[in-house]
């Protein structure tokens, strides 16, 4: 889906796409061990998809709401892998239910910043948070939506490679 206007009904159908692609993770997730390791290579855990997700919401919210303001943000000096991993070593304090609730919240405010966008900004061009690219909030959005939909994939194919042993 791609939104080309700025309408609410664009608004709409970006929030349900939020919406939608965090609750098809939720049920894929529900009742499964959440220390189930996803990647070999990085030892990440499902835990910790759920939390690099969490973390991303959050840094889009930060340059939503610093477009909206008349500003940009973005990561200083931003090394992917370095951030990604930091992120996930600050997230092992917490439990698995505060990683999740963490979730949930950051989905909740990047749903929020979307909704609280004026009309006339909408179709702005905005600063993304990894600091080298600009585009739309509808771009954002689907971009992010994507990104929750390949990790839900890695995460599917851990689970069934677990029953599988």
């Amino acid at each position: 889906m791609r939104v080309r206007d700025n309408t609410p009904e664009d608004k709409k159908r970006l929030l349900d796409l939020l919406a939608d692609e965090h609750s098809i993770l939720r049920a894929t997730l529900s009742g499964i061990d959440p220390e189930l390791r996803v990647h070999a290579d990085t030892g990440w855990r499902i835990r910790d998809i759920v939390g690099h997700i969490a973390t991303w919401d959050r840094e889009v919210v930060k340059s939503i709401r610093a477009f909206r303001s008349g500003t940009e943000y973005s990561i200083p000096d931003l090394d992917e892998d370095v951030f990604n991993q930091r992120a996930v070593l600050e997230q092992q304090e917490l439990t698995a239910e505060q990683v999740f609730a963490e979730w949930e919240q950051a989905r909740e405010e990047f749903k929020a910043a979307v909704q609280e966008m004026p009309p006339d900004q909408f179709s702005g061009d905005l600063l993304y948070p990894w600091g080298d690219e600009h585009g739309s909030i509808a771009h954002l959005v689907e971009y992010m939506a994507k990104h929750d939909a390949g990790h839900r994939d890695e995460i599917v194919k851990a689970i069934q490679a677990s029953r599988e042993d």
